[in-house]
């Protein structure tokens, strides 16, 4: 969740979108009917944390 940029309230997700595998688009919109403003965001991975060791199979 992302708050509105123009009035600080609650927004949702209306749509998003992978353009890459590691990066995500969103599109939000603000609840305040007052407001209704729609805007994009970008998600993406910045730094794996933790990583656990993954077993192949063969």
């Amino acid at each position: 969740m992302m708050r509105c940029p123009l009035c600080s309230s609650v927004s949702h997700i209306r749509t998003s979108r992978y353009i890459t595998e590691q990066t995500k688009e969103s599109n939000y919109q603000c609840t305040r009917l007052e407001c209704s403003c729609a805007f994009k965001t970008n998600e993406s991975v910045s730094k794996i944390v933790k990583r656990e060791n993954l077993k192949r199979k063969i």
